[in-house]
């Protein structure tokens, strides 16, 4: 079989840090026209609301999905903020349909690397 494309590689490597980010945007990307609240979206990953509101954040910090205000309730969709950045996550997500066990491998190994932890350490000081 042959190897994760470089580009995708890095794509990951910059915007997914975890197997639940990957999970919560292959969930939007599968009903991309659909609004998820935060509760659904939890169950679907199978996570509590608070992580799935981190993640979603974290995602949406990055311009990889959407959400809007409604009432006292947040939406989430799927929808990037920049036309390259649509491209790069269907290619990602289309390889991921395609190889989930190499994708899901590959995530956490890029988790577990040292030095991303060491320089997540900082990104999450300046995303504050």
């Amino acid at each position: 079989m042959e190897p994760i494309p470089e580009d995708i590689v890095a794509f990951l490597d910059a915007n997914v840090e975890s197997f639940e980010q990957l999970e919560l945007l292959r969930i939007l990307g599968q009903a991309p026209d659909k609004e998820w609240q935060l509760a659904e979206l939890a169950r679907e990953v199978q996570v509590d609301v608070q992580t799935a509101a981190r993640h979603a954040a974290a995602l949406g910090a990055r311009g990889l999905l959407t959400h809007v205000v409604r009432g006292a309730e947040t939406v989430y969709r799927y929808g990037c903020e920049k036309p390259a950045l649509e491209r790069k996550l269907r290619e990602m997500l289309r390889v991921y349909n395609e190889r989930p066990v190499s994708m899901i491998k590959l995530v956490y190994a890029q988790a577990s690397n040292p030095l991303r932890a060491f320089s997540d350490a900082f990104r999450v000081r300046k995303e504050k």
